[in-house]
């Protein structure tokens, strides 16, 4: 193992901070591992401090604004992709007029999935279809005018059934319990009439699908709608085990849902069956009690389904729909195992082996950069990559019938990372410093540092307070991409130095006032120190441990010591406010105006060189207004804290001198305002 220890002295390379958000470019790409069904928290991305890609904007963009971006492996053929910015339904979501555009990215070339976009509100729906299976594609976030903020993404990769028949003898054979999106409902079909007898009546924009069940289990599913105005109503018929359109008769029908609630009391605007609800039925209008749901279905092996859902209004808008239960639906099932080789070495390789059961073919998809090597047959594939990354291998598997279904696994193929070589900001620590440690940064990686006093962190850089011994010893780390490991490496921390403390006192009072020149003796209190600088504050310095110095120029000025030790550990101290006075000067003003004008609001006393002092003032009738035994303490022309008026005031000071020697001045003094 290599411990490489350098000296930074960049300060930025470990506290520089970008806002930029971390998938501002395509090719860091935000991965979304799985894109059925995803859907991000409330406000969980954002485009804030993002930059333009420089790209032509999206096909249906007014502007190109700045964008964020995302990708993942398509596993059905459909996609639906919906950013939502501030709404009532996001509260923690900013972006306004969000929009959003598909792209494939081949040998450097851009290329846009012109599909389509719909805007409402602050909701953007952008929907493609005729995706590849395997294939990944990039979905591009931002906002018309420049607008930045936080958003909510949610993406649905799906295969929908086959255009829907709007009529029993042309509905969609349902072979799996899979989620997809109907984007459209147009018309009733040729027979507009065989709802009757059910909650409906009447069919208006219809749709019609049939499954069979594959075991005993029970049934849920939820309608949305895509426009959440929409009134959605469904019919759910037993055909039994011959499934014949035939038995599409009232007596048939198991659960029947007609209410639209956007306009009710309790509003809602899903449907379906859920495992909560005990009615069977809900009729049109508002009705008490009634929240679009109905008892869940114990499907029965073997019998088939029949599934009518109307859009009654007008705007044939379409609906997203998922299943749930414990109850399959019959048709073939995808499955795969797979096996890694000389797992983070150069050589490494993939054998995938198929699983699938109920199909008639089988089609893989084995992600970008995949290689398939030497003879293989559709259950068993080998597989080597010429990239690292994310991959996602693809099985689609199909039955005669033209039903599919499909399986996926996504991975990180990875090399063993390189032993890292730690960095450290300086060779040895005092208690008020901090302990900067740190690793070059790894595409995708994981870090996982271990210290003294148990330790841990997960970023490739660390600052930890040497305030305490204890953070001194042995650090260690290893890197992760993917699955696989570096060697661990580790630094160790020197013992903390103990810092100084710093600390003087003189044989006169400071803050203080006196005549010069001035002879002053510093008396070093400092502890755990082995060398002094004092500065006197007038040009003057010494080394020396308790130097005596003298201040011949008058004027205000401020000592300042430096204590430090062996190891260069500082500390230091000062004291302000040593005035001297041109020698033998005494001056006691006559007068004053505390008006707040910044001129003579005080009543200041220049007398230096005292040891002790002392002063009280009293109106004409004796009573004491101000009393201080502090020089630099003035009065303010206040008596507890109110303005005393106009007039006449009388001072006694009783002082020593430096020398001892009694000092007592008296006399009057005009406040005026």
């Amino acid at each position: 193992m290599r411990t490489l220890i350098t000296f930074l002295f960049i300060f930025s390379y470990f506290n520089s901070f970008s806002a930029v958000p971390p998938n501002d470019n395509h090719a860091d790409a935000q991965v979304i591992l799985d894109a059925q069904d995803y859907c991000s928290s409330d406000g969980e991305f954002s485009n804030v401090d993002a930059t333009s890609s420089n790209i032509r904007k999206g096909t249906f963009w007014n502007t190109e604004g700045k964008d964020v971006w995302f990708k993942f492996t398509a596993l059905k053929t459909d996609l639906s992709i919906v950013v939502t910015g501030k709404s009532d339904g996001t509260p923690r979501s900013t972006l306004l007029n969000p929009v959003a555009a598909i792209y494939t990215i081949e040998n450097n070339l851009i290329t846009e999935m012109i599909g389509s976009m719909q805007n409402n509100g602050n909701a953007t729906t952008v929907y493609k279809g005729g995706l590849s299976i395997g294939k990944v594609y990039y979905i591009r976030v931002s906002a018309e005018n420049d607008g930045t903020g936080l958003f909510k993404l949610c993406v649905n990769n799906y295969t929908p059934p086959h255009l829907p028949g709007q009529d029993c003898s042309s509905a969609i054979m349902l072979c799996n319990k899979e989620s997809f999106t109907e984007n459209k409902l147009s018309g009733a079909g040729a027979n507009n009439m065989e709802a009757v007898g059910s909650c409906l009546s009447v069919e208006s924009n219809s749709s019609w699908y049939r499954w069979t069940a594959a075991n005993n289990g029970t049934l849920t599913f939820q309608i949305t709608p895509t426009n959440k105005s929409d009134d959605i109503d469904w019919v759910l018929y037993d055909l039994g085990p011959a499934g014949a359109c035939e038995q599409i008769v009232p007596a048939n029908i198991l659960r029947c849902a007609a209410g639209s609630g956007v306009n009710c009391p309790q509003p809602y605007y899903m449907t379906g069956l859920n495992m909560s609800s005990t009615d069977l039925t809900e009729s049109s209008g508002c009705v008490a009690g009634q929240d679009g749901f109905l008892r869940y279905l114990d499907m029965i092996q073997g019998h088939n389904y029949a599934l009518l859902i109307d859009n009654f209004s007008n705007g044939n808008n379409g609906f997203h729909i998922s299943f749930g239960g414990s109850g399959e639906f019959s048709g073939p099932t995808a499955a795969f195992t797979m096996d890694r080789q000389d797992a983070c070495m150069e050589q490494q390789h993939y054998t995938f082996t198929n699983t699938s059961t109920d199909y008639a073919s089988l089609k893989w998809s084995f992600g970008e950069g995949a290689t398939v090597s030497g003879n293989t047959t559709d259950q068993t594939q080998t597989v080597s990559y010429s990239s690292p990354g994310y991959k996602t291998v693809v099985l689609e598997a199909s039955a005669i019938r033209g039903c599919s279904a499909t399986t996926s696994q996504s991975f990180y193929v990875a090399l063993k990372p390189a032993t890292p070589e730690i960095s450290i900001n300086q060779a040895e620590f005092c208690s008020t410093d901090s302990i900067r440690l740190a690793v070059p940064v790894i595409r995708d990686a994981q870090y996982r540092w271990t210290g003294p006093d148990n330790f841990q962190a997960t970023t490739a850089a660390i600052s930890i307070s040497a305030e305490s011994p204890s953070v001194s010893g042995v650090y260690h780390i290893a890197i992760q991409v993917g699955d696989c490991w570096s060697e661990t490496t580790s630094i160790t921390v020197p013992p903390i130095n103990r810092n100084p403390v710093a600390a003087f006192s003189t044989d006169i009072a400071i803050p203080g006032k006196y005549p010069g020149p001035l002879p002053v003796q510093f008396i070093n209190n400092s502890v755990d120190a082995s060398n002094y600088l004092w500065d006197f504050g007038d040009g003057s310095r010494s080394t020396a441990n308790s130097p005596k110095h003298t201040f011949e120029t008058p004027g205000t000025y401020e000592i300042k010591l430096i204590a430090s030790t062996s190891r260069s550990c500082v500390d230091a101290v000062t004291l302000s406010n040593l005035i001297i006075l041109e020698k033998g000067s005494a001056l006691v003003p006559n007068s004053f105006s505390p008006n707040n004008d910044g001129r003579n609001d005080e009543f200041n006393i220049n007398l230096g060189g005292l040891r002790q002092y002392r002063i009280s003032i009293y109106n004409r009738y004796g009573k004491l207004m101000f009393e201080s035994n502090d020089i630099n303490n003035s009065w303010k022309g206040t008596y507890q804290d109110q303005p005393v008026p106009v007039g006449a005031y009388y001072y006694m000071i009783i002082a020593k001198d430096q020398y001892g020697k009694d000092v007592k001045l008296s006399g009057s003094i005009t406040l005026i305002r």
